[in-house]
């Protein structure tokens, strides 16, 4: 349905109207658009992609980039021929980058550039291009916009879905035909342009610090690189120092695959991804790092952490071995040394390493275990903890076993802390404190209650005093008594220890006297225990027999 009519009147200013996707060009548009055009009028032969591919196709065809190249030359030859132009960039026939070279050189013979087009590819960039004629636009953009090694191929992209290989760089524009061939120059070019920085030796490229014979022989070099082998033999490295700290808006993979038609970098480049620990190889990951490789061509992987995936993908392929986070050791002594811990910690992990050797495992932080493709046990966790709490269930009677402590006790010791599941730093301590005490107890004749009477009792006392402190022992001695010889006992040990200071009001005035007379002979039990604890030679068995007569005790020692 048309419009209803528009009512003018006198001295209304008329609306200037502009088609969508149009702009008004600025001075500086204006004046790139006017250099790029006059340069299209004027040696339009020497922007066309050169032709180097000299095979014919079958039954004496010509290829369609030869047909489309004569047809572009023609058009030149009528560059002035405006009234030729203007019919030829609207016919509904013939080559369609015919008509948009057809469009374009029919705008370069426009005096005033003021209103032009806005074209911007997700790819190959955005430009502004005058639009004439029915030729596409992103053909006119890029033939408008030569200058732009990217943007210029797009006229071409019709004949490298054919198969046809065009690449582009700032010194050359060629076409290889229907086999990819890489031009002198592109490759340097390009590289000049990233956002690495390359030394070149021969056909070699690579970032700071890496070795170019290394890199030649694709060997390890600093701490691993990703290298493109190219069909031409040209090899370009890069460290992975590199890929995580020098940072960019796009991928290098992407813009380097802009720089040819099709953009598939994997017709003329193969990736490799050269690492490995320390005293093993690579051997076995090959697949997996083509994965990685893969996602990263298929621009799905960033390139920041190519490096951290390549390391893991040759990790969890290795068969032998401990495995510390991203070293290997051929032993679990060497690798403890790895970890973070106490010393018991470390001896301990130890046994439970060993025991877990070949078991194809992984341990990651917060102890977690899960099954692993070779027999190399992986430890991604840095401290004991990790390692032990890992190896608790399956390896832990064990590892308590070879540490010295007796079966019995050591599953006792295992179960509580199955259960419990302390940290065990601390397990280990009380462990190694409990063993203290208990070669402290050794050392002595009887243990506590195996003696009877106040005997008993001193002995029980001191021991208790020497073992676990003096605190628990005093707290016992002050205990209400049930009869008198029990307080006399008490009373005798303080003396004894030099704890009965302020305590007198505690005991019986009979209590006192009879354990002030017992005294004598439970300092001696007291010095002799002493004694035993600093790894003395001393009789304690016969101070206690002493202490017995002393006290009158008709029980005797077992």
């Amino acid at each position: 349905m048309a419009r209803p009519a528009q009512v003018e009147f006198p001295g209304q200013k008329r609306q200037r109207m502009r088609m969508r996707g149009t702009k008004q060009a600025n001075l500086d548009t204006q004046k790139r658009l006017r250099k790029n055009l006059d340069k299209l009028l004027e040696e339009g032969e020497t922007l066309l992609p050169a032709m180097t591919w000299t095979g014919k196709l079958k039954w004496g065809r010509t290829d369609p980039v030869t047909k489309t190249l004569r047809e572009l030359r023609k058009i030149l030859d009528k560059r002035h021929d405006k009234k030729w132009l203007a019919k030829r960039m609207m016919a509904k026939r013939g080559d369609d980058v015919g008509k948009a070279l057809a469009g374009s050189l029919m705008a370069a013979h426009d005096e005033d550039i003021s209103l032009v087009g806005n074209y911007n590819h997700q790819s190959f960039g955005k430009a502004s291009y005058v639009r004439r004629g029915d030729g596409k636009v992103a053909y006119q953009a890029g033939l408008q916009n030569h200058h732009m090694p990217t943007l210029r191929m797009l006229p071409w992209e019709d004949h490298a879905r054919k198969g046809y290989f065009f690449f582009s760089w700032k010194g050359g524009f060629v076409c290889t035909g229907p086999e990819p061939q890489i031009p002198d120059g592109w490759l340097d070019d390009v590289l000049s342009r990233s956002r690495f920085d390359f030394n070149n030796r021969d056909s070699v490229w690579a970032t700071d610090g890496l070795d170019f014979e290394a890199v030649a022989e694709n060997q390890m070099s600093k701490d691993g690189y990703l290298v493109l082998n190219f069909i031409d033999g040209s090899k370009v490295a890069i460290g992975f120092d590199k890929l995580e700290t020098v940072k960019s808006k796009s991928s290098f993979i992407h813009d380097l695959a802009l720089s040819m038609l099709p953009p598939n970098l994997s017709t003329v480049m193969t990736p490799d991804a050269i690492w490995a620990p320390e005293g093993a190889s690579r051997e076995g990951s090959e697949e997996a790092l083509e994965r990685v490789l893969d996602a990263w061509m298929g621009l799905t992987l960033n390139e920041g952490s190519i490096s951290k995936r390549v390391k893991l993908a040759v990790l969890h392929h290795l068969d032998e071995g401990v495995i510390v986070g991203e070293k290997w050791f051929e032993s679990a002594e060497d690798a403890v040394q790895e970890l973070n811990g106490s010393s018991s910690e470390k001896e301990l992990a130890l046994k439970l390493m060993i025991e877990a050797s070949g078991s194809g495992i992984r341990i990651s932080k917060g102890g977690e275990t899960v099954e692993r493709s070779g027999d190399a046990l992986e430890i991604a966790a840095t401290s004991c903890n990790d390692v032990l709490s890992g190896l608790w269930e399956d390896h832990g009677l064990a590892g308590l076993i070879s540490i010295g402590i007796p079966e019995d006790e050591a599953e006792e010791l295992w179960s509580a802390q199955h259960n419990k599941k302390r940290a065990f730093g601390k397990f280990l301590k009380d462990i190694e404190a409990q063993r203290e005490k208990a070669d402290i107890i050794q050392r002595f004749p009887y243990r506590k209650g195996k003696v009877p009477g106040p005997v008993g009792m001193i002995h029980d006392l001191t021991l208790t005093g020497l073992v676990e402190g003096m605190g628990k022992a005093e707290k016992m001695a002050l205990a209400k008594k049930t009869d008198i010889d029990a307080e006399s006992a008490s009373w005798a040990w303080l003396v004894a220890a030099g704890k009965s200071g302020g305590q007198e009001w505690q005991f019986s005035t009979n209590a006192r006297d009879k354990g002030g007379a017992w005294s004598p002979a439970a300092i001696e039990v007291w010095n002799a225990g002493k004694a035993l604890v600093s790894g003395e030679d001393v009789d304690y068995k016969t101070c206690l027999e002493n202490l017995r007569r002393s006290a009158g005790q008709i029980e005797e020692l077992p």
